[in-house]
């Protein structure tokens, strides 16, 4: 059984000065290099991308927060090129992020690590509340030893983490939690009004058979319950001051 680390890891996001560029997000001190890609601007992927690796095709999210994802891999000749394929095999995505190896440039996810890595894509968003998968059959999932399936569970975290920065949250939200669904939040109860006692200018009172500034029908509710003998208090009295 290998070990699992869960420890975050700070995201590096860089823009370029022209918007039309795709953005490109790596994870600090991890190994996973990620890029996302509008569909739009697809066909200006730059070459380095042809290299293997996974790639989630990501639906617009809808009213109630769902989205619909297509996970895959490519191995030769990469990346890239399997994007463009699916520019003319699937029209529902928006956007694509993919994920590379990139702490060495003269290295890359081999055929096994990038099909691990899709099959634990693929059960990570099916298991998903928010996410509809388009792929039909599990992907297939080669072994590999324990070393090499710890390093990868590497990748998952940080591309969870770009998932939710950008506004595909995995989750519904517990309807139960307050605004912003951190325990940070609190809702503001508001606090129902009572009627103020009527206090003397010289100082005695509450009385609490006295309304203050009534109005006539408040006045006449207040006679008729009076003459029922039923003498409604507004506060009760403090039993521990003189009277």
């Amino acid at each position: 059984m290998c070990a699992v680390r869960l420890a975050p890891s700070p995201l590096i996001v860089s823009l370029s000065h022209d918007l039309n560029n795709p953005i490109k997000i790596r994870a600090k001190h991890k190994v996973a290099g990620m890029l996302l890609l509008d569909r739009d601007h697809a066909n200006r992927l730059e070459r380095g991308w042809n290299v293997p690796g996974a790639y989630i095709l990501l639906d617009r999210p809808d009213t109630e927060g769902r989205w619909g994802a297509y996970v895959g891999k490519a191995t030769t000749p990469g990346l890239r090129q399997r994007v463009l394929q699916q520019l003319k095999g699937r029209n529902h995505w928006y956007r694509a992020l993919l994920i590379r190896y990139e702490s060495n440039e003269d290295e890359t996810l081999n055929s096994s690590e990038a099909g691990w890595l899709e099959g634990r894509l693929h059960d990570h968003l099916a298991n998903a509340g928010q996410v509809d998968l388009h792929n039909r059959n599990r992907p297939h999932d080669p072994t590999l030893t324990d070393d090499d399936e710890t390093s990868l569970l590497d990748y998952l975290l940080p591309i969870e983490s770009v998932l939710r920065l950008i506004g595909h949250t995995l989750h519904p939200r517990n309807l139960n939690a307050s605004d912003g669904g951190g325990p940070l939040v609190k809702m503001a109860k508001p606090v129902p009004e009572k009627p103020e006692p009527y206090v003397s200018v010289f100082g005695y009172g509450p009385n609490p058979y006295l309304l203050q500034n009534p109005t006539p029908q408040a006045l006449l509710e207040r006679f008729e319950l009076i003459k029922a003998g039923k003498h409604p208090r507004i506060v009760e009295a403090d039993s521990t001051k003189p009277m």
